[in-house]
């Protein structure tokens, strides 16, 4: 038997005894029931479980809203983390590859005392014939991308990103004279 039924039948079977309050109670409930297993339909599950709430404060003893309302609930809950999980992915993959680069930079800056302008070339990954607008350019940008590695919460990005950064002000008063 349907909600829909289930509805009816209740409805019939207490005419008699509902005033007419309780009969637009029951109607309100219906159309925000059926207004939240629209959006469950769109998958739009934040609004379908706003609808769900509202339905069961017009009709709190119906058990098709509260078994919906828990469906929509766990869904939701399904899609968050799906969400975080592809999102701790691409940010090990994006620190993995960062590191790698930037673990070969700065293992050069330790091994040599004296950087010529070849490392800072190498390090920006600067062609040599860059003019000096391009280098500023691309000194700027590395710049910003390291700044804002500089509040990760991963302790080794942190520390490379400092490091970065003091060889970019390097490479900064070097070569752009």
């Amino acid at each position: 038997m349907s909600f829909f039924d289930k509805l009816k039948e209740k409805l019939q079977g207490k005419k008699e005894k509902r005033s007419h309050l309780d009969e637009i109670r029951i109607k309100r409930s219906v159309q925000l029931y059926e207004a939240g297993v629209a959006y469950y339909k769109r998958k739009d599950y934040e609004n379908s479980r706003k609808y769900f709430e509202k339905a069961l404060q017009y009709d709190p003893d119906n058990e098709d809203i509260k078994h919906n309302l828990r469906v929509v609930e766990k869904q939701a809950t399904l899609i968050e983390e799906e969400a975080r999980a592809k999102k701790e992915k691409k940010d090990k993959a994006i620190n993995k590859t960062l590191s790698q680069e930037s673990e070969n930079i700065l293992k050069q800056a330790a091994d040599g005392d004296i950087k010529d302008e070849k490392f800072y070339y190498k390090a920006l990954r600067l062609d040599s014939d860059f003019t000096q607008e391009e280098i500023k350019s691309r000194i700027d940008s590395e710049f910003r991308k390291w700044r804002t590695r500089i509040n990760s919460p991963n302790v080794k990005m942190r520390s490379e990103a400092e490091e970065m950064l003091a060889i970019i002000s390097q490479a900064r008063r070097i070569l752009l004279k």
